[in-house]
């Protein structure tokens, strides 16, 4: 699943950190001061893979997006990640991801509310998941959605919109469109759930995607920790650590994206 850092072993080749550094050079050409967003899938099970991601997040001080499954977090499992929500403070943005990340379509792509489950059911699933989040997080709860493999129905969308939540986080180019009243945060980069026909053509596509991210003046950037590797864990220090040091790159969370308070820009 990570075929493109096979072969990484104690650090990312030196070729592939150059073509990092012109890749977002080039994006900075184009864009004066794009923006970055990272969004991590998957989140409410303790365990090594989480604690070495947030450990990064927090050594670059690099804001990140945690999109939690709601019936995977329990009380318990929240009492293991709290101390890096409390570390992190505004760094990190802790918000809804589906209710069980389950598929519910016979045929065609997966999704958890597609066109194969009746309206009323996915309202009311969308309700419990606000619940139970809100109740365990607290005020660490953000009101945005990141539907489970990036799909949603429209009449999902106008739930959340009736529920309360600002914003939606999707592939770049995702269809339906949301309403008015629902922001849209696109991701455009994915790390770790690619399926290239080759390492070559891995790499190829991804940085094509690092700078059409960036010409879009936001580069959305998905991570699946439970998938990573050695070799991913080393190509995402890389790449935070580029990042960080850029001062015309700034990163967001959907809080910032949406207007509720400033950019955290990267010393």
């Amino acid at each position: 699943m990570n075929a493109i850092y096979d072969g990484f072993n104690d650090r990312t080749p030196d070729a592939i950190v150059q073509r990092l550094g012109q890749t977002l050079a080039q994006g900075l050409e184009k864009q004066n001061k794009p923006r970055f967003l990272f969004r991590a899938d998957d989140i409410g099970v303790p365990g090594h893979n989480f604690t070495r991601m947030m450990e990064l997040f927090l050594e670059y001080q690099v804001p990140l997006c945690l999109a939690v499954v709601p019936t995977w977090l329990t009380r318990q499992r929240w009492e293991a990640l709290a101390p890096f929500a409390d570390k992190g403070g505004d760094l990190f943005c802790w918000h809804q991801h589906g209710w069980r990340h389950m598929n519910y379509e016979v045929q065609g792509k997966k999704q958890e509310f597609g066109p194969g489950r009746p309206v009323g059911d996915i309202q009311n699933d969308l309700a419990k998941g606000k619940q139970r989040l809100s109740a365990v997080l607290n005020h660490r709860f953000a009101p945005f959605f990141t539907p489970p493999w990036n799909r949603c129905t429209r009449e999902t969308m106008a739930a959340l919109v009736n529920l309360g939540f600002e914003g939606i986080s999707r592939s770049a180019g995702s269809h339906p469109l949301p309403p008015d009243q629902l922001k849209e945060m696109s991701v455009h980069v994915d790390l770790h759930t690619r399926k290239d026909r080759s390492p070559d053509l891995g790499w190829q596509a991804l940085f094509n995607e690092f700078a059409q991210g960036m010409e879009s003046g936001v580069c959305g950037i998905m991570l699946h920790h439970m998938r990573m590797d050695q070799g991913a864990f080393l190509f995402l220090e890389s790449l935070l650590r580029q990042v960080a040091g850029q001062t015309r790159i700034e990163v967001a969370t959907f809080s910032t994206l949406a207007g509720k308070g400033g950019f955290n820009a990267i010393p």
